[in-house]
C-alpha cells in the first residue's frame, strides 16, 4: 500500500513539473521542471498584497463508513480520496487549492499573478503632476510561484499514514497558507528612471546678492534675492518602488526633493547694510545760496562712497581741492576766526556733519581739527574743520573698523522740524549694531577769560570807517573754553563706556575795534 502511495505522488510530483512556466512567456527548460518537483522549506515571508476573498469556512470531509474494523485501512482509505489534488484548507496567494490537480492548482495562482501583473503600474508625480507611469512590461516582470505551489502539496502527501492523517484533520481548523515568491524584474530601468528624473529636477542653490548701492533712493540698497535649491535622494523612493514592484503593489509616488539651503541669504544681508549713525546740522536760513551750493557740492562727492574695511576714508581726497574749477563757489567761510570770503566756504559744515556721523557709527577717527571759534551748526567740541591751502592742510580721517564695507549716503535736504529750512545729512550703513548705539558727549573744562586790551584793526578797505580818527567795534571781548569730547557706548539702553577722543581749545578773543586809514583834508 506504502508503494503505490509513493508511487501516486511522484506522479504527481511530474504533473507539476510538466506545468512549469515563466509570466513572461518563456518556456521552462528541463532543469527548471527538475528544480520544481523538489521539496523547499516552508516559506516565512508575510504576505505582499491583499489576497483574494477565502471561503469563510475550509470544506470538511466527513470520514466515509466502512465496514473494515482496521483503522490503518481506514485512514488509507480517506487520504486516497486526495491522491493526485490538494487537501482542503491548503492556500496560497489567498487561494484555496483544495480539491484542485496540480495543473488546476498552478493555472488559478499563474492566472491571479498574470492579473495582478498585468495591472501593476506605479506612477511618479511631482508637484501634483504625471511625471511618468511604470508597468510590468516596462521592467520585464516574472515570478516562480512553483516553490510555495509544492511546498502547499507537501501538507498531506508526505510523511506516514499516521502523519498525513493528523495533517489533513489539522487542516480542517488550521489551514496552511503560503504565498509564492516576490516577483523579479530588471530593477535597473527604475534606477535609469530616476537618474533622468533627478538630473531634471536638481538644481543647485543660489545666495542672495547686493546688486547695487543707491544712494538716491529711500530705500538705498538694491539685493536679488536667495533662491532655494533642490536636490533628489532617490534612494528611499527606488527602496519603495522596488518593494511595490516585488509584490505588485499599485500605486502613486510623489517625487519630494530635499530643499538645498544657500549659504547667503537676504536677511543675512540686510543685517550687514543696517543705519548705524544719521545725523543731520541744521544750515541757517540766512545762509546764501552760493554757501548752500558749496555744502551741496561737498556732501554729492561724498555721497554714495564705500569704505572696504581696515580702508582709511579721507575728506580732502574724496572731495578733492576746493577751486571754482571743481565746481566750488565763493562764499563767507572761517579763517583763523574771521569771516571771510573764499572759494569753498560752507564745506566744514559737510565735514562737521560727517565726522559726528562717523563718531556716532562707531568708527576709529584718525584725524579731525576744530575751529578756531564756535559755528552755528554745530556746540563746541562737535565740529571738525578742514582745510586744503597748502601749508595750512587739515583732514578729516577715519578708518572702518568693522568686517563689512560702510555705505555712505550724504545730502541736503529739508529740516524735518521746517521744512523751509534745510540740514546737510549723513547716514551711515553697515554691519548692524544690534542693542549698541554711540554718542558723540563734550564736557566743559575751563573758560578763558578774554584779553583787558581790546584789539585794533586797520579798516583798509573802509568796510567800517574811513578815518583815522573814527572807530567802530565791531566784536565784543569773548571768552575762550576748553572741551573735551567722547564717545559715549550705550548697551540696550544702558551706558557701559566712555571713550575720550579730543581736548579743544576756543581761544578768548579781545574786544575788536576798527579804525580808519585816511586823513581827513
Amino acid at each position: 500500500m506504502d508503494c503505490m502511495r509513493k508511487t501516486r505522488r511522484w506522479i504527481c510530483i511530474l504533473m507539476l513539473a510538466a506545468a512549469a512556466f515563466c509570466l513572461t512567456g518563456c518556456e521552462q527548460t528541463e532543469e527548471d521542471a527538475s528544480s520544481a518537483s523538489s521539496a523547499f522549506s516552508a516559506a516565512t515571508a508575510a504576505p505582499t498584497a491583499a489576497p483574494t476573498a477565502e471561503p469563510t469556512a475550509v470544506p470538511t470531509i466527513e470520514p466515509t463508513a466502512t465496514p473494515t474494523a482496521d483503522p490503518d485501512a481506514a485512514r488509507q482509505a480517506e487520504l486516497g480520496r486526495y491522491d493526485g489534488v490538494y487537501f482542503p484548507g491548503v492556500y496560497v496567494d489567498g487561494i484555496h487549492l483544495g480539491g484542485m490537480s496540480p495543473e488546476e492548482a498552478r493555472d488559478a495562482v499563474v492566472s491571479q499573478i498574470r492579473q495582478r501583473s498585468d495591472a501593476w503600474q506605479i506612477t511618479l508625480t511631482w508637484q501634483g503632476r504625471e511625471v511618468i507611469t511604470i508597468n510590468s512590461a516596462m521592467l520585464g516582470m516574472s515570478a516562480n510561484p512553483y516553490s510555495a505551489l509544492n511546498r502547499a502539496w507537501d501538507q498531506g502527501h508526505t510523511g506516514t499514514t499516521e502523519e498525513r492523517y493528523n495533517t489533513m484533520v489539522r487542516l480542517r481548523t488550521e489551514p496552511y497558507r503560503d504565498w509564492t515568491e516576490p516577483v523579479t524584474g530588471d530593477m535597473s530601468v527604475i534606477d535609469s528612471i530616476l537618474a533622468e528624473i533627478k538630473r531634471q529636477i536638481d538644481r543647485p542653490a543660489t545666495d542672495a546678492a547686493l546688486a547695487e548701492f543707491r544712494p538716491d533712493l529711500s530705500e538705498p540698497f538694491v539685493f536679488t534675492d536667495e533662491v532655494y535649491g533642490l536636490n533628489l535622494n532617490t534612494e528611499p523612493l527606488r527602496t519603495r518602488m522596488v518593494e511595490m514592484a516585488s509584490t505588485l503593489v499599485t500605486g502613486t509616488l510623489e517625487i519630494v526633493p530635499d530643499p538645498v539651503e544657500p549659504a547667503v541669504k537676504r536677511a543675512d544681508l540686510e543685517k550687514h547694510c543696517a543705519v548705524r549713525a544719521s545725523v543731520y546740522t541744521r544750515i541757517d536760513s540766512h545762509s546764501p545760496d552760493n554757501r548752500n551750493d558749496n555744502i551741496r557740492l561737498a556732501l554729492s562727492k561724498i555721497n554714495g562712497y564705500v569704505l572696504q574695511p581696515g580702508k582709511t576714508f579721507s575728506f580732502n581726497k574724496t572731495v578733492g581741492n576746493r577751486t571754482t574749477k571743481n565746481g566750488f563757489k565763493t562764499a563767507i567761510e572761517y579763517v583763523y576766526g574771521d569771516h571771510v570770503e573764499g572759494v569753498g566756504g560752507g564745506v566744514c559744515q559737510a565735514s562737521t556733519t560727517l565726522y559726528q556721523a562717523a563718531v556716532c557709527a562707531g568708527l576709529k577717527i584718525t584725524e579731525r581739527y576744530a575751529h578756531s571759534d564756535s559755528v552755528s551748526y554745530a556746540e563746541y567740541g562737535m565740529d571738525a574743520t578742514v582745510s586744503d591751502t597748502k601749508g595750512h592742510e587739515k583732514n578729516l580721517k577715519f578708518v572702518n573698523t568693522t568686517d563689512y564695507p560702510i555705505y555712505i549716503k550724504a545730502e541736503v535736504v529739508p529740516d524735518p522740524s521746517n521744512k523751509k529750512r534745510l540740514v546737510a545729512k549723513v547716514t551711515l550703513y553697515g554691519e548692524d549694531l544690534g542693542d549698541v548705539r554711540y554718542e558723540l558727549a563734550t564736557e566743559l573744562t575751563e573758560t578763558l577769560l578774554p584779553p583787558i586790551e581790546p584789539q585794533y584793526i586797520k579798516d583798509k578797505n573802509g568796510e567800517y570807517v574811513k578815518y583815522k580818527d573814527e572807530q567802530k567795534i565791531v566784536s565784543p571781548a569773548k571768552e575762550g573754553y576748553v572741551y573735551k569730547s567722547y564717545r559715549i557706548t550705550y548697551v540696550s539702553n544702558r551706558e557701559t563706556d566712555q571713550e575720550y577722543l579730543y581736548t579743544d581749545t576756543y581761544k578768548a578773543q579781545p574786544e575788536k575795534i576798527y579804525v580808519g586809514v585816511k586823513n581827513r583834508e
